[in-house]
């Protein structure tokens, strides 16, 4: 049961798990990193946790059984996200423009796979061996063949492309274009991951820059808005909620919304489109997982 949730405090150098059920925090510490850490991302996987270091130009693996750093690994320049696939734990760093290809039963860094301009976030399509790779300063989105490391396509997503998550069905690309720096309003871009062409552009708010997708609606947060955009999956329509802050990272749990607000410090529980619960977490919450 996933009864938790991870989140990086960027600003604090640290992990937080949050029950769920107590909104009890635990503080997770960086024992073998160099400081400062500077998590900006993580994933959870069978029997750790890993964790995109964006300052110390490395990652981190956590036990998950015990919570506690067992490897620390220099990756390269500002690394913003990861995925593992099988052995290989594939890190995309912003200001080499490159994924570092990193093999966990060799130890070692294998290769580097060339992308866009500051690449910010990774995601994989098990069904079709396919990694997506949006490029914030080349407004590009980037499909690689994970068998020989092709490009296969290259979709133009202006502008400024921060986040690509594979839709839940495996049918889907959804691509948030941030329009960071701007005041015009971001889109939520989505693309058929068959035939790679676009089906939809729905406009949200300013400077989207997360998602999260359940059964019937897509969750995006609008970063300088203090908003969430709520989309209908089958029409596309859109409402807006107003919550303040600067939201970030955004996940759903048993009806309940729980988004990290990245100027405030707090994590902002919403229950049917109304702020439930406000608590306190530790400086610049970004990028959670449930666990």
């Amino acid at each position: 049961m996933l009864n938790s949730i991870i989140l990086c405090n960027t600003g604090a150098d640290l992990l937080s798990i949050i029950n769920l059920k107590s909104l009890e925090i635990k503080k997770i510490l960086f024992s073998l990193s160099e400081t400062p850490v500077g998590p900006h991302s993580i994933r959870v996987y069978e029997d750790k946790i890993i964790s995109a270091n964006n300052y110390n130009d490395s990652i981190s693996i956590f036990l998950k059984s015990s919570m506690q750093e067992i490897k620390n690994i220099s990756v390269g320049p500002k690394p913003n996200d990861l995925v593992q696939i099988n052995n290989k734990i594939y890190t995309i760093c912003g200001e080499s423009n490159s994924i570092v290809v990193y093999d966990l039963l060799q130890n070692r860094v294998l290769w580097e796979i060339k992308t866009g301009s500051w690449p910010h976030s990774i995601d994989y399509c098990n069904e079709n061996n396919l990694i997506f790779v949006s490029n914030l300063e080349e407004n590009c989105t980037n499909i690689i063949r994970v068998k020989d490391y092709h490009i296969v396509k290259t979709l133009s997503t202006p502008e400024y492309p921060i986040k690509v998550k594979i839709s839940n069905n495996k049918k889907f690309i959804y691509i948030c274009e941030s329009y960071l720096g701007s005041d015009e309003n971001g889109y939520l871009d989505v693309f058929s991951i068959d035939t790679f062409k676009r089906v939809a552009r729905i406009e949200v708010g300013t400077s989207p820059i997360d998602l999260y997708e359940d059964i019937n609606h897509i969750y995006v947060t609008n970063f300088t808005e203090g908003s969430i955009s709520i989309i209908n999956k089958e029409k596309y329509c859109v409402e807006t909620l107003y919550i303040g802050g600067m939201p970030k990272g955004i996940l759903k749990k048993d009806n309940k919304l729980y988004i990290g607000d990245y100027l405030k410090g707090r994590l902002i529980i919403l229950e049917k489109n109304k702020i439930e619960k406000i608590i306190a977490v530790d400086s610049e919450p970004n990028a959670m997982i449930l666990f």
